[in-house]
């Protein structure tokens, strides 16, 4: 009885498949066509349009076509620019912050902000919304 093993073939490393195309829309085989799709994504999970639609440029610049009026874009109103800002307080009162905002399911920032307005502070409705629970 022989102690050698059969001789293995050699492993072929598998092929790769074709990647697609690098670039950005209208570049390498994809359209125009590709940014409505999107954008209707976009908007289906809440995200917030960045711009208006191009305008679509004439077919037959001899002719001059009456342009439709364009409808006004709605006004998207976002929260203000935020910064950090840090504070020292007391167990207590952090312990507190935590409990009501986990019972009102908010942030505690959502909490502080509407103290701050009682106390006579602007605080913009938009600034109230905790962004992260939709």
């Amino acid at each position: 009885m022989s102690t050698e093993s059969p001789a293995k073939p050699p492993l072929k490393p598998a092929a790769k498949p074709a990647r697609p195309p690098l670039g950005g829309i209208g570049i390498g085989g994809l359209g125009a066509d590709d940014v409505d799709p999107i954008r209707q994504y976009g908007l289906s999970k809440g995200f917030l349009p960045t711009e208006t639609e191009p305008s679509a440029a004439p077919s037959h610049p001899q002719a001059p076509t009456p342009q439709p009026q364009p409808a006004p874009a709605p006004t998207i109103v976002r929260p203000a620019p935020t910064r950090p800002w840090q504070a020292m307080l007391p167990d207590y009162l952090v312990e507190e912050l935590r409990q009501a905002a986990a019972r009102e399911g908010t942030a505690q920032k959502v909490i502080v902000l509407k103290a701050l307005r009682q106390a006579g502070f602007r605080i913009d409705d938009i600034d109230l919304q905790d962004l992260r629970r939709r």
